[in-house]
C-alpha cells in the first residue's frame, strides 16, 4: 500500500439521507463537504448553486448518478473517482453522452443489498397478492369477520415466475424464489444463453431472448429486472399478448421503459395481463393524469423497491488511490472490491 496516497476531501452531493454524517464517522481522516442540491434559479435543471461553487475542487466525489453526470459535464470540473450511491448508471450515461464520450474517470457505484431488498419486495407483493391482504383490509376497515372471499389462493410453490434480468439483482430475486418453491423461468441474451455462460442451474427454464414468447405464454408472474439500454426500451411493448394464457401478473423493478404506457394499459384493459404492480414508470413521479392510478388490479410504488441506506454506501474503512488512478479499494461490509472503469458498460448504453 506504500504507493497509494490518502484521500484528502471527499464532496457528497446526494438524497441519501445522512449519508456525509454516516461517511464523517467512518472516515475520521477524511474531510467530508456536504453540498446542497438546491438549484440555482438561473439553472434550475443544471448543477446545483453549492456544486458550482466548488466544481473545480472536487476530486473525489459521493453522488447520485445524475449528479456524477451534472457535475462531469461541468467544464470546469477536475473530478478524478466519482461514487455512484444507486446500481443503475442510465441517469449517469444519460448525462454524460451529450460529451460523446466517457470522460477521463474512475467510476464506481454502490451494489451491495439491491438483491435482498428487491428479492424481499417480489415476494412480499405476490404474498400480498394472492393472500388478498387488500381485502383483509377493507374487511378491518368495516370491522367484517366474514372470510368468504380469502378462502380460495394459490401458495407460492405452484406459482411459476419469469425474470428478465439475470445479473446480480435478478440472480437474487431467483434465489428468493426458489426457496419459496416456486417454478423459476429466466430469459437471457442469446449469446449468454449459447454459451451457457453463467447460467445458475436452480433456474427451472432458461430461454434467450429471441424466445422470449415461449416464457410470456407459461409464467404465473413476469419480473422486469433489466436497466434501461436502447436494446431493453420497449422490448415488452409488443409482446404482453402472449402473457393472455396465464393471465401474468406483471412486476417491474428494473426500468419503466421495457414497456411504453399505452401497450401496457391496453394489455390490462384488454385481459392479457392479470395486474401489475410497478415500481417504476417512463416518467417520474407518475403524472396524477396516468390511466395507471385507476386501473383494476395495479398496485403503485413510488420507486422504493430498492432504497439505498446511507449506512451501506459509508460502509467505508479505507480511501486510497495510485498515482495512476488506476485502481481504487472500498471496504464494503467487510469485503474489498477493485474498482474498474466502465468503458464497456458506458459503449453498451450508446451502441447497443
Amino acid at each position: 500500500m506504500s504507493a497509494y496516497k490518502k484521500v484528502a476531501k471527499v464532496f457528497v452531493a446526494s438524497r441519501v439521507q445522512n449519508l456525509a454524517n454516516i461517511l464523517r464517522t467512518s472516515t475520521s481522516d477524511i474531510v467530508v463537504e456536504e453540498c446542497s442540491l438546491s438549484q440555482n434559479p438561473e439553472n434550475p435543471t443544471g448543477i446545483s448553486k453549492e456544486l458550482e461553487k466548488h466544481v473545480s475542487e472536487i476530486e473525489f466525489l459521493f453522488a447520485d448518478p445524475d449528479i456524477i453526470g451534472q457535475v462531469l459535464a461541468h467544464p470546469r470540473n477536475k473530478v478524478k473517482w466519482a461514487q455512484s450511491t444507486f446500481a443503475g448508471l442510465d441517469a449517469l450515461f444519460k448525462a454524460i453522452d451529450k460529451l460523446h464520450q466517457l470522460p477521463d474517470v474512475l467510476i464506481s457505484r454502490q451494489t451491495g443489498g439491491f438483491g435482498q431488498k428487491m428479492g424481499e419486495y417480489v415476494i412480499g407483493q405476490i404474498i400480498a397478492r394472492e393472500r388478498k391482504f387488500d381485502i383483509m383490509r377493507d374487511l378491518q376497515k368495516q370491522k367484517s369477520f366474514d372470510g368468504s372471499q380469502l378462502y380460495s389462493y394459490r401458495c407460492l410453490n405452484s406459482l411459476s415466475i419469469g425474470i428478465l434480468g439475470f445479473g446480480t439483482i435478478g440472480q437474487e430475486v431467483v434465489r428468493q424464489c426458489k426457496a419459496m418453491n416456486m417454478n423459476v423461468w429466466a430469459a437471457v441474451r442469446d449469446e449468454r444463453f449459447d454459451s451457457g455462460e453463467n447460467l445458475n442451474h436452480s433456474v427451472d427454464n432458461f430461454v434467450p431472448m429471441s424466445r422470449l414468447n415461449e416464457m410470456l405464454t407459461e409464467v404465473d408472474y413476469l419480473v422486469n429486472v433489466l436497466p434501461s439500454t436502447p436494446k431493453t426500451r420497449g422490448l415488452l411493448s409488443d409482446k404482453l399478448h402472449f402473457c393472455e394464457k396465464k393471465k401474468t401478473i406483471f412486476i417491474n423493478i428494473g426500468r419503466g421503459d421495457i414497456v411504453d404506457d399505452n401497450s401496457l394499459i391496453t394489455a390490462i384493459q384488454n385481459g392479457w395481463l392479470g395486474g401489475a404492480i410497478l415500481d417504476v414508470f417512463n416518467t417520474e413521479p407518475l403524472p396524477s393524469t396516468s390511466e395507471l392510478w385507476n386501473l383494476p388490479n395495479v398496485t403503485i410504488s413510488p420507486h422504493v423497491s430498492g432504497i439505498t441506506f446511507a449506512v451501506e454506501v459509508c460502509g467505508v474503512q479505507c480511501f486510497g488511490f495510485s498515482d495512476s488512478f488506476m485502481n481504487i479499494f472500498l471496504t464494503f461490509n467487510n469485503e474489498i472490491f477493485q474498482i474498474h472503469e466502465l468503458n464497456s458498460d458506458y459503449n453498451s448504453y450508446r451502441l447497443h
